[in-house]
């Protein structure tokens, strides 16, 4: 066996250590893929999004030894390694029973939705307004990734200082939550709660951006889900699925209104720093894409 592989199990690093006493319980060895594979599989897609966008610069590491790794786990993809002994021992070990099988994913659809549904009570009164404020959550991190990868190329690009690394990624997970707690507030807002509004930057408002979005958008926002409500209460699902008697099918979605949110100060302020940011992010995207294509242009054969 070689060197490093030896040294590795003499001294495992703390999530082996902690994947090996779950699967030494019998009882748990079925829960432990259902569970974490999941969570696993956001961090693995999380991390491709920032290392593509010029956040992070770390590397995969072998799942036993961390060292570089080399290849993945041709099954589940979210276990790495350096060596075939790396992966051989792990398998024997701790990733044949954790392994994530496709068979798997319905109870993890399972148990997960039933958690999301104790999180957020209101999800069965109101799905459409869950799943929009929901949404923001993956848009809000690519948001910020493009944005914070934007600017750690330029300042690489203009002055020589690398950004990129944990830091910056910490940097953009905090943002993150600060924008979705933004997003979550303007979704309330929308709906007539007015009042969940953070109103980070208030008494700052763009007046044309917020008309132009308001024609666009909003107005457009406030005639689907007036429609889909009535749709829904004058179909057979009304029965099982309505929860308001008096207006419409769902308690808040006959309320949306985009004059109130934009009457509102603090969902008029959140309104423009959330659009600015969107517009920034796409400003940096275009302009990321447009220069790593020239730079990958095919170049006139010189003799």
């Amino acid at each position: 066996m070689p060197p490093h592989v030896m040294a590795a199990l003499r001294a495992p690093h703390i999530w082996w250590q902690v994947g090996a006493a779950i699967v030494r319980r019998r009882w748990l060895r079925p829960l432990a893929p259902i569970l974490m594979s999941p969570l696993v599989a956001l961090y693995c897609r999380a991390r491709r999004l920032l290392k593509k966008r010029g956040v992070s610069r770390r590397r995969w590491a072998c799942s036993l030894c961390r060292r570089r790794a080399r290849w993945k786990c041709v099954r589940c993809l979210r276990s790495y390694y350096c060596s075939r002994q790396c992966q051989n021992v792990s398998w024997h070990i701790v990733h044949k029973h954790v392994c994530y099988k496709p068979a798997r994913f319905w109870w993890s659809f399972v148990i997960y939705g039933i958690t999301i549904l104790a999180a957020f009570p209101g999800m069965l009164r109101d799905p459409f307004l869950y799943d929009l404020a929901l949404s923001f959550i993956p848009i809000s991190f690519y948001v910020m990734a493009v944005l914070g990868g934007g600017v750690a190329t330029f300042l690489k690009k203009a002055a020589g200082l690398d950004l990129r690394g944990r830091f910056l990624e910490l940097i953009v997970v905090l943002a993150t939550g600060w924008l979705v707690g933004i997003s979550w507030g303007l979704v309330w807002g929308f709906f007539g709660e007015t009042d969940r509004c953070v109103g980070v930057l208030r008494g700052y408002e763009h007046e044309k951006l917020l008309a132009l979005v308001n024609a666009v958008l909003l107005k457009s926002g406030v005639t689907w889900f007036l429609f889909v409500d009535r749709m829904i209460s004058i179909s057979a699902l009304q029965p099982w699925v309505c929860t308001n008697d008096k207006q419409g099918c769902f308690s808040h979605l006959p309320h949306a209104n985009a004059e109130m949110i934009m009457t509102d100060t603090s969902c008029r302020s959140d309104l423009s720093v959330v659009l600015w940011l969107w517009f920034a992010a796409g400003a940096s995207l275009t302009i990321t894409t447009l220069w790593k294509r020239r730079r990958r242009a095919a170049r006139p054969h010189q003799d």
